[in-house]
């Protein structure tokens, strides 16, 4: 299923619109310990 692209990207649009939005803060910290 993971190889699939036309079943991730429906996925995708679910999870990704479905997400709480994320302060920067956050997102730079993901970046650095990442």
């Amino acid at each position: 299923r993971r190889f699939s692209l036309e079943d991730m990207l429906p996925r995708f649009m679910y999870v990704a619109l479905r997400t709480a939005p994320m302060p920067q803060k956050y997102l730079s910290m993901a970046e650095l310990y990442g």
